[in-house]
């Protein structure tokens, strides 16, 4: 009997230790749970979205009539906007890159806002930023389509959808830009001399783009030997498919010391 006891009371003993770790083990975890940040992860998106329709509503507000393009009225609703989604600016994020394109989405919130207090509507310089800030927000709403699935109730579908639009064209922009860009900048003017005074400067560029340009215009400055910007000229293509190499030359009484291309415009063939 004594034996059988003994027996007993050492599993009751075992049981106690046992449970008692799994206590212990039970608060060590939910105490580290408890240490874990906060992360804005799962609801940045939500908190950008809430933001956008609660400017859209304050914009619905005002009623037919209201002129939705004054400084009073945009200043008003970027403001809407950003007391929504400012908490997201000093949030803990697991995706460092999503906390990036967050952050980046929230500045460009503060840009439109900046505009729109430091210019005045008849500045003709107010709609050139305005247009800018505009853009830059909407390709950045459009990155956060594309990676992290933002969207929007279906009564602000149609709006937000256009704002999306416009964000690929600017995306599309930017990426013919920086090519043709990229082309230019190893564009190398060798110069040559007639004799009489006249200089001819001519580069031959590959388009090594997948991109088929048309109509591109360059102004070719020419600096002298004191670093002087001497005169400025043009050059021009009508087309400029991939693979194709073009001549760009121009001509003139300038001894130039450094030719500088830079491009004024161009399109892209459809």
């Amino acid at each position: 009997m004594k034996r059988r006891y003994g027996i007993a009371a050492a599993i009751a003993l075992f049981v106690t230790v046992f449970c008692g770790a799994l206590l212990l083990s039970g608060c060590s975890q939910a105490e580290k749970k408890n240490d874990e940040p906060d992360y804005a992860d799962d609801r940045a998106m939500a908190v950008i979205a809430q933001g956008y329709q609660k400017r859209s509503d304050y914009l619905d507000s005002l009623g037919e009539d209201a002129d939705l393009g004054s400084n009073k009225v945009r200043k008003e609703a970027i403001k809407t906007e950003v007391d929504n989604d400012k908490e997201l600016k000093k949030a803990s994020f697991k995706d460092t890159k999503m906390q990036e394109d967050v952050i980046a989405y929230l500045n460009l919130l503060d840009n439109q806002l900046d505009v729109v207090k430091k210019y005045a509507e008849s500045d003709p310089k107010y709609y050139d930023e305005w247009e800018r800030a505009y853009d830059a927000r909407s390709a950045q709403l459009k990155k956060l389509v594309d990676r992290y699935d933002l969207t929007v109730d279906d009564e602000y579908r149609d709006a937000f959808d256009e704002l999306i639009k416009n964000g690929r064209t600017v995306e599309e922009k930017t990426h013919n830009d920086e090519a043709i860009n990229g082309l230019l900048s190893s564009a190398t003017f060798e110069k040559s001399d007639d004799g009489y005074g006249l200089y001819t400067y001519t580069a031959i560029v590959e388009n090594t783009s997948d991109i088929s340009f048309e109509n591109v215009f360059l102004n070719v400055a020419l600096y002298d030997a004191d670093g002087v910007r001497a005169e400025e000229c043009y050059a021009d293509t009508s087309a400029w498919a991939p693979g194709e190499k073009v001549k760009f030359e121009v001509i003139s009484e300038v001894d130039a010391s450094r030719v500088a291309p830079t491009v004024s415009s161009y399109s892209v063939k459809e």
